[in-house]
């Protein structure tokens, strides 16, 4: 009985994986139009600094795959694994190696219909979004 359990909950445990891998899959493109509209209303960023901090915006993409992430921008790319950590109706937490120290790293990706938010702790309350690209 006990074996029993215990493989259900295994089988519960990467299906939730499995579901939360799904959602990301694919690749995504920074929404440079709605990240500045959001920071403008939610944070104290002066009007200078977005325009500055705007030029960056909009041109990363992040790739999923089943094991592994890809973030690009310009000629700047970093590749590495991923586990999804938890779940949400809304989210997804992945940990991944961050690009600038390699430690694991969690990472919060927000759904909103085709699109997901990131936030970013250094800026106090900073969030990017990143649009589902569609295959043609």
């Amino acid at each position: 009985m006990k074996i029993i359990i215990a493989l259900a909950l295994l089988l519960s445990l990467a299906f939730t994986t499995f579901a939360g891998n799904e959602r990301l899959i694919g690749s995504w493109k920074s929404n440079k139009e709605a990240t500045l509209a959001y920071l403008k209303m939610h944070t104290k960023l002066t009007p200078q600094f977005l325009e500055k901090f705007g030029t960056a915006l909009g041109t990363m993409t992040i790739t999923f795959d089943q094991t592994n992430v890809v973030f690009k921008s310009g000629d700047w790319k970093y590749a590495t694994p991923y586990k999804v950590i938890s779940e949400t109706k809304n989210s997804v937490t992945i940990e991944s190696k961050d690009p600038g120290s390699v430690k694991p790293t969690p990472t919060i990706c927000e759904f909103e219909g085709n699109s997901f938010w990131i936030a970013d702790d250094k800026i106090p309350g900073y969030k990017e979004r990143f649009d589902k690209l569609v295959k043609n």
